[in-house]
C-alpha cells in the first residue's frame, strides 16, 4: 500500500493505492466471506469457485465486499503512520479506480481545529445548597400513597377524579370518523386527555346511562378534517369507579418498606431525596463549570462536525420516538415541521456540543489525562454492578465498542475531578 497527502488549513486529503496483489487478496477474502450468497447451476452452494461467480455475476461482483472490509485497515495504517495529523467527522471516500490491477482511493477528513483555551482553572464556581423540607417529604409520601391507591366500583353519579368504564361512538355530521369509537375505555374524569367540554359532560352521570355530548374539535386538531369540526359523541357508561387512597401509617410504611413505622419510613424518604438533590446539585455544578470554561475557550468549529452532531441528535430524537410507537414522520406530521426545520432548531444545541466536545479534549490533552488498566478495571467493575452481573461474566460478553464507551467514560470523570479539584467551589 502506497499512499499521498495534500495538506489544506481544514482538511487533509490521502490519495491511498493498493496493489494488484494486495487488491486481489481483499477480493479472495470477500469471495471467501459471502460466495453463499450466489447461487451458479452445477455448484452447490458456496462451492462455485470465485471465476465462476465472476464471470456469471460480472468481474466486479466482490469489490463492494472487499472495499468494505480493507478500508478502514488500511486507511488506520496510514493514519497511525500521520500521528500528526488529528482528524474530526468521518472521511469522504472516492473511488479513483478499481479493476482487476488494483484500487486508487482519494480520502478527504476534516482537520481537528486549533483550540486556544481560556482559563479553567481557579475558577469561582457555587454549587447550590441543599435542603429537603418537610412539605418535600409529605408530598413524596402522597405521590406514593396516590400509587398504592384502590380503584372501587361505586353505585352514585360521576364526579371529578372518578374513573367512568365507557362505550362511545363520535360523529361529524352524522358520518362516523376513524378513531372516534371504543368499547369499555377507562377515561379518569378531569385528566384532560380527551378534548375539551368532553370529560365535563360525562359528570353527573350515572352506570347504564346512555347520553349524547356535542363538542367542538381544536382549531389546532392533529387531524385536518377534523380541525373546528362540531361532533357528537354517543356515550354509554357501564361503570362507576372511585379512587380509595390507603390511610398514612404504620401499616401503610409496611405495605410498601422494609420500615416498621411511618416515622421511620418518612425519615428515610428525607434520606433518599437528599441524595437525589445533592446528586443533581453535583450534575448542575459541572454544568456550570464545563459551559464557563467552554465560553472562556475559543475555537473555530468545523461545519462537517456540527452536521454529523445534528444527525446524531435527530437520529436518536427517532429511537426515542420509537420506544413511545411512534415514527419521525408521525411526528413531523403532527407539528408540522419539515426534516430539515427539525435539524435546523438543533444547529445551535449541535455546535455547542461540538465546542464543549473539543475544549475538554484539549484540557485532557494538555494535562495529560489517560486511563490505566487500574482505571479502566473499575469502570468495568461499576458497569457490572449497574448490571447485576459478576465482573467475569460482564467481561465475556463485553465488546469493543462497548468497552471504549466504558473507557471515555472513565476519562471523563477523571477530568471532571480534576477541574473540580482546580476550581474555587463554594
Amino acid at each position: 500500500m502506497n499512499y499521498t497527502k495534500e495538506l489544506s488549513k481544514k482538511d487533509v486529503k490521502f490519495e491511498i493505492t493498493l496493489s494488484k496483489e494486495e487488491w486481489q487478496t481483499e477480493i479472495d477474502h470477500a469471495y471467501e466471506h459471502v460466495k453463499g450468497r450466489f447461487k451458479v447451476e452445477g455448484f452447490r452452494n458456496g462451492k462455485a469457485p470465485r471465476k465462476v461467480i465472476e464471470k456469471q455475476y460480472g468481474e466486479g461482483v466482490f469489490y463492494d465486499e472487499a472495499l468494505n472490509h480493507c478500508f478502514y485497515e488500511y486507511y488506520d495504517e496510514v493514519l497511525s503512520k500521520e500521528q500528526d495529523v488529528e482528524v474530526i467527522g468521518n472521511p469522504q471516500v472516492n473511488i479513483k479506480k478499481i479493476d482487476s490491477d488494483g484500487l486508487v482511493l482519494e480520502v478527504t477528513q476534516a482537520l481537528k481545529p486549533e483550540v486556544k483555551l481560556g482559563a479553567y482553572k481557579a475558577l469561582e464556581l457555587e454549587k447550590p445548597e441543599v435542603k429537603v423540607s418537610a412539605k418535600e417529604v409529605n408530598d413524596e409520601l402522597k405521590k406514593i400513597q396516590e400509587k398504592s391507591a384502590r380503584m372501587v366500583k361505586v353505585d352514585r353519579e360521576v364526579k371529578n377524579g372518578d374513573t367512568a368504564v365507557i362505550d362511545f361512538s363520535g360523529s361529524v355530521n352524522g358520518k362516523k370518523f376513524d378513531g372516534g369509537t371504543a368499547k369499555d375505555y377507562e377515561l379518569v374524569i378531569g385528566s384532560g386527555s380527551f378534548i375539551p367540554g368532553f370529560e365535563e359532560q360525562i359528570v353527573g352521570m350515572k352506570a347504564g346511562e346512555t347520553k349524547d355530548i356535542t363538542v367542538k374539535f381544536p382549531d389546532e386538531y392533529p387531524a385536518e378534517e377534523l380541525k373546528g369540526k362540531d361532533s357528537v359523541f354517543e356515550i354509554v357508561l357501564h361503570e362507576v369507579r372511585e379512587k380509595v387512597l390507603p390511610t398514612l401509617d404504620d401499616e401503610f410504611a409496611k405495605n410498601v418498606s422494609e420500615f416498621d413505622t411511618l416515622d421511620e419510613y418518612k425519615k428515610d424518604l428525607k434520606k433518599q431525596l437528599l441524595k437525589d438533590k445533592e446528586q443533581h446539585a453535583s450534575y448542575k455544578l459541572e454544568e456550570n463549570m464545563i459551559e464557563a470554561i467552554t465560553n472562556n475557550a475559543e475555537v473555530d468549529v468545523p461545519e462537517v462536525m456540527v452536521d454529523e452532531q445534528v444527525e446524531e441528535f435527530i437520529h436518536d430524537f427517532e429511537h426515542r420516538l420509537s420506544h413511545q410507537g411512534l415514527r419521525l414522520a408521525d411526528y413531523l406530521n403532527y407539528t408540522g415541521q419539515t426534516v430539515e426545520e427539525l435539524k435546523k432548531s438543533r444547529y445551535d444545541d449541535a455546535k455547542k456540543t461540538c465546542k464543549t466536545r473539543l475544549v475538554l479534549g484539549e484540557i485532557i490533552k494538555q494535562e495529560k489525562l489517560t486511563v490505566d488498566d487500574a482505571d479502566l478495571e473499575q469502570g468495568i467493575a461499576l458497569h457490572a454492578s449497574y448490571m447485576g452481573q459478576p465482573v467475569e461474566d460482564f467481561k465475556k460478553n463485553i465488546d469493543e465498542h462497548e468497552l471504549s464507551h466504558i473507557a471515555n467514560e472513565v476519562l471523563i470523570n477523571k477530568l471532571m475531578k480534576f477541574l473540580k479539584k482546580e476550581n474555587n467551589i463554594k
